[in-house]
């Protein structure tokens, strides 16, 4: 068997991603059909919220792979409504890290 030992945030070895430039209308449904057609782990979605609740247009996505992650980042600036939502490869412990996510 493997081991889990590598699976950090190292390039293509995450399956975690940030997404910024969110409507502040977006949902976790608006997340799972911005990446359709790949496996989207959807009780992972997290967003970004300020101190007084409101959303930042930042979430965090976890993938069922680093493969899938990395496919994922293709749609960097793809538009969500008339926003267009830019990608970056992130960790769980980043995403964990940020106070305001719900």
């Amino acid at each position: 068997g493997g081991s889990a030992r590598g699976r950090g945030p190292a390039a293509g070895g995450t399956t975690v991603l940030r997404m910024r430039g969110l409507p502040f209308s977006a949902s976790r449904s608006d997340v799972v059909g911005f990446f359709r057609d790949l496996e989207v782990i959807e009780d992972s979605i997290k967003f970004a919220t300020r101190s007084d609740g409101r959303v930042t247009g930042e979430a965090y996505v976890e993938f069922d792979s680093p493969a899938t992650a990395a496919e994922a980042l293709k749609r960097d600036r793809c538009t969500m409504g008339n926003r267009y939502v830019e990608l970056f490869m992130s960790s769980r412990q980043e995403a964990a890290g940020k106070k305001g996510i719900h």
